[in-house]
């Protein structure tokens, strides 16, 4: 029996309430690699359209399992097209698309999936603010720590 002196044991206490889950936030829907062919499928592409609507999208071009180019767009279904008759015409043969909540990430989640999976058919890997790219603090920090290394080595012989 429970009363108010029983411990509350295994339970939650009203004043610890669970964090709310942002999983879900930025990615809004997202398909597995769909064959080449489904873009000419009318139904298709009435359903792709139906359901990008109002969203921006991140998709990735596939040759069998590998990746081959990563982009993004606002007019997924448009844009997809336009690779089937652009200079990647026969380069890929699959694709995925992520339909993104948040546009005013899209290019930054473009320019971290180009710099994470460098696909063969991009050119561009995406542009960082300059402050953002941390390669040239990392090395003064190594520099830093070869010259203490050299001092002790010195010193100790």
């Amino acid at each position: 029996m429970h009363n108010s002196t029983t411990p509350n044991r295994g339970r939650r206490s009203h004043h610890h309430r669970k964090k709310k889950s942002t999983k879900g936030a930025l990615i809004k829907g997202m398909s597995e690699r769909l064959p080449i062919n489904l873009l000419d499928e009318y139904e298709f592409r009435q359903g792709l359209k139906k359901i990008m609507a109002g969203y921006a999208g991140v998709y990735a071009l596939y040759r069998g399992k590998r990746l081959y180019y990563i982009g993004l767009a606002t007019n997924l279904f448009w844009r997809l097209h336009i690779h089937t008759r652009d200079r990647h015409r026969g380069k890929w043969n699959r694709f995925s698309i992520f339909r993104i909540g948040r546009v005013r990430y899209l290019k930054d989640i473009e320019t971290l999936l180009l710099r994470v999976a460098a696909p063969k058919g991009n050119r561009v890997t995406g542009h960082l603010r300059k402050d953002a790219n941390l390669s040239h603090v990392l090395r003064a920090v190594a520099k830093k720590q070869a010259r203490t290394l050299k001092r002790i080595r010195r010193i100790i012989g």
